[in-house]
């Protein structure tokens, strides 16, 4: 908590401490936990696998993740302030500033997307196309239509699931949060 309060202390703007603020409340940690809890099983697949989280924000789930795994983790978003706020509160973590869009997929076993909500299903669908065969994929996406950047939420996992293009489903699931429901869908490319 001391390096968060050091690193907000250091930001110039109430909007980027409000970011950083809601990038660990109680919903973006349960969601990231459960992650872990329900997807690190399938990490076994991989001897040392290769890790990339997708708009990624700040890196808290990459800084989850490093604590199970040999390898380490990409945590890259489009926001270049992201890396620079995440190389200060998560140290042992790779940024990358990129677009998903442009990001070369074909080096990494696992990719992680929690925030498909966010996405066009055109970037989405474009995106798992640039992720080699055999690859883990991670997605999460929710129900939450307030949020004025939710440009892609969905009414339930099944309706999730059925935008995504897997060879195999290994997990879907439904957590329930304070206002919205967060679903995650677990595969193999």
């Amino acid at each position: 908590m001391d390096t968060i309060l050091k690193v907000i202390g250091e930001v110039g703007s109430i909007k980027q401490v409000k970011s950083i603020i809601n990038s660990i409340n109680d919903n973006q940690e349960q969601s990231k936990n459960w992650l872990v809890e329900k997807s690190i099983e399938y990490f076994t697949f991989f001897d040392k696998p290769k890790i990339c989280i997708a708009a990624g924000w700040y890196g808290s789930l990459a800084d989850k993740l490093k604590a199970h795994i040999d390898n380490g983790v990409l945590s890259f978003d489009k926001d270049s302030q992201c890396k620079a706020i995440g190389q200060k509160l998560y140290k042992g973590v790779t940024f990358a500033t990129a677009e998903i869009e442009y990001f070369n997929f074909r080096t990494y076993d696992i990719v992680i997307c929690t925030s498909c909500e966010h996405l066009e299903q055109k970037v989405i669908n474009d995106m798992l196309e640039r992720i080699k065969k055999g690859a883990l994929v991670i997605l999460q996406s929710n129900n939450y239509t307030q949020i004025e950047g939710h440009i892609n939420c969905h009414n339930s996992v099944d309706e999730f699931e059925q935008t995504l293009k897997f060879d195999k489903i290994l997990y879907k699931g439904s957590l329930k949060l304070d206002k919205y429901d967060r679903y995650m869908v677990v595969g193999i490319k």
